[in-house]
């Protein structure tokens, strides 16, 4: 028991680094654009191309350390990746302008550090998922002990933007808060600290759940040989513990819907909630109808002056609104159901969004910024208590363990291109056809996540992780 505890901290831990480490990023660029490039449109490719380099490494890290850890372990295979995270993060902390007489490369250097980082941090979502769930005491508390993990990415949500109004004060240098030179602290400071969870868990070390996971299985096929009692050489071949390969499991269509379920809904999912994450502040500058602070010190605009111009407060209120919506996952994770809450949550999210694109320019007519906030403030909580938790859940419940944390990897990797493809096409999008148009192309392909999670994700409430009971099928078979 002592150990469960301890891989459910150092799980926990491990996605509180990676989710400060993907969210920091979104206040940085705004500090580096106003430092390099005298602000966005300065070098607003530029500072796409760092803020999705950090996706592309995670579906890197996501498909590799998802193998690394059902062929090494995944307690190894954890260590490995929160010290390439903790490099990629100190690195970050030190970046330059590669062409001393371009500034803006200075997002080149971020896009090749934070690319890095990325591969680390990519490689934690399967890894603690899977241990999470293996290291549950039992089926009914499974649920519930993999949302207090994944809730930490809502912890480390609300983290960066306090964590940035505090460092963005510090006295940095040449004590003018106008100087360019004098941003360079707080940034640094911001992307630095994304290596302390993975220092501190240094020391430690999570015991090792492949094995029992596999024993598990073996220990399932021992009882069907048990119940048995002819001793048929077809009993016995039923009952046999069945290593299986990732193209064994790509290649059977036992499987096939599964990953589609898995997958399929991580990637749609992701393409609404990064795209909108990432690229919040078209978002809110739409919501609070302003296009340009004036009388905020021209270096730290947006993240000084009220609340409609302060980046960093809006974070924080959208974070306090979304916060919940993982605590009331880890309520009901296990009495409602993966499917259920996955359902709820797509089903608020295509209503909200829809919400959003049809009645926006009125709301914004009619000056209801706080209504509009607080709506899309919403769209997380559901966001939360729905796909976010689930689609994090459900691979590490779904596959047999010699191939577990391989497909989870896959399937989060899955989310991470849905995010990628949200981030790229999210702010063009939005400038080309306006905000309205964007939420309900955000409700579109959350009522398209509602229908595969119909027709694709089991309720698995109460049910073993898949390995475990697979076997259970055939006893009946065989007695028969």
């Amino acid at each position: 028991m002592k150990g469960n505890v301890r891989n459910v901290i150092i799980a926990a831990v491990s996605n509180l680094s990676t989710a400060y480490n993907l969210s920091v990023i979104s206040i940085v660029q705004v500090i580096i654009e106003n430092q390099y490039c005298g602000g966005p449109k300065g070098c607003k490719d530029d500072a796409d191309l760092a803020a999705t380099a950090c996706l592309v490494g995670a579906i890197f890290g996501q498909l590799t350390f998802g193998y690394v850890g059902d062929c090494l372990g995944r307690s190894r295979a954890l260590q490995l990746t929160m010290a390439i995270s903790i490099f990629g993060a100190l690195i970050s902390a030190f970046a330059v302008p590669l062409d001393s007489s371009s500034p803006k490369t200075v997002f080149h250097f971020l896009a090749i550090t934070r690319f890095v980082l990325g591969v680390g941090v990519g490689g934690v979502y399967p890894l603690s998922a899977t241990i999470a769930s293996e290291s549950a005491g039992s089926s009914t508390s499974r649920g519930r002990t993999a949302s207090i993990v994944f809730s930490m990415q809502g912890v480390a949500n609300l983290l960066v933007p306090i964590i940035a109004l505090a460092l963005v004060q510090l006295p940095n240098g040449n004590g003018n808060p106008d100087s360019p030179d004098d941003l360079g602290l707080s940034w640094r400071l911001m992307l630095g600290l994304g290596g302390i969870p993975g220092i501190l868990l240094a020391p430690y070390k999570a015991a090792e759940t492949r094995e029992a996971a596999k024993a598990a299985a073996t220990d399932g096929a021992v009882e069907v040989n048990a119940v048995v009692s002819d001793g048929s050489s077809t009993a016995r071949m039923a009952g046999a513990p069945q290593k299986m390969t990732l193209m064994q499991a790509l290649a059977s269509p036992r499987y096939w819907g599964k990953i589609l379920g898995c997958a399929g809904g991580w990637f749609l999912f992701d393409i609404t909630f990064y795209g909108n994450q990432l690229f919040q502040a078209p978002v809110l500058a739409s919501i609070f109808n302003v296009a340009h602070n004036k009388s905020a010190p021209s270096h730290f605009e947006p993240i000084e002056g009220d609340l409609s111009h302060n980046r960093a407060l809006q974070m924080i209120m959208i974070a306090c609104i979304a916060l919940p919506g993982y605590y009331v996952s880890v309520c009901f994770m296990d009495s409602l159901g993966r499917r259920n809450i996955q359902l709820q949550g797509f089903f608020f999210m295509t209503v909200l969004f829809g919400i959003l694109g049809i009645w926006f320019d009125e709301m914004q007519k009619r000056n209801l910024a706080a209504l509009l906030l607080v709506l899309y403030g919403l769209t997380f909580f559901f966001s939360n208590f729905g796909p976010n938790s689930t689609t994090f859940i459900l691979p590490s419940e779904t596959f047999p363990p010699e191939v577990r944390t391989t497909l989870n990897g896959f399937s989060a990797a899955s989310g991470k291109a849905g995010a990628a493809l949200g981030s790229y096409f999210f702010t063009p999008f939005n400038e080309e056809y306006g905000l309205p148009h964007t939420m309900l192309a955000c409700a579109a392909v959350s009522l398209a996540g509602l229908l595969l999670t119909l027709a694709f994700v089991e309720d698995r409430r109460r049910s073993g992780m898949e390995g475990a009971s697979q076997t259970r099928p055939l006893l009946s078979t065989a007695i028969e």
